[in-house]
């Protein structure tokens, strides 16, 4: 309800969040569906709950809010003047306008990182996981990685860093599951 907060009233606030609600899980599902990798679902917060959000100006902007808040109130809500649609349509804009500009200017971004072998990890490390080879241990998996695993990511990463050693939680977790 964010892009609407001034101009929306308390019960449209409510319907907005249980949409909000259904659009995040449809779309984390879709994700799933799709094979998509987003371990924090940061696209269904973000991008459909964002999209969603401003949609939903359009459909429930109070008028009389919007006056309170200093806006035209020439062109309130699809729900409050049914003919006339033009703050929806100004909403779909204004999607379609920062979906098109962040494609321009982060296509090109995405293919240097690319191109650099910069995008993605290699699979030992997503293997690993990146808590491990970047914070020196596990955040959520309270299982610790295969041993010979984690030896051939600090050989690997002394490669390209320098000497790196395994720290000794990293070491000792490992052991213990080998054990």
């Amino acid at each position: 309800v964010t892009a609407g907060t001034s101009v929306v009233r308390p019960w449209a606030a409510c319907v907005i969040g249980i949409v909000a609600g259904l659009v995040y899980y449809s779309f984390s599902k879709f994700l799933v569906m799709m094979k998509i990798d987003d371990a924090v679902d940061a696209i269904p917060v973000h991008f459909a709950n964002g999209m969603w959000g401003v949609l939903a100006v359009g459909l429930f902007a109070d008028p009389e809010l919007m006056g309170v808040a200093g806006y035209n109130t020439d062109h309130a809500g699809w729900f409050y003047n049914g003919s006339d649609a033009n703050l929806l349509l100004v909403q779909v804009i204004s999607i379609l306008w920062v979906c098109a500009w962040v494609f321009a200017i982060m296509t090109p971004f995405f293919l240097l990182l690319n191109a650099l072998g910069m995008f993605r990890v290699d699979a030992l490390e997503e293997e690993v996981g990146l808590d491990i080879s970047h914070h020196r241990g596990a955040a959520y998996d309270l299982t610790a990685p295969k041993k010979e695993d984690v030896e051939e990511l600090m050989e690997v990463r002394a490669s390209r860093h320098g000497k790196v050693e395994v720290p000794k939680e990293v070491a000792q977790a490992a052991a213990e599951t080998e054990a």
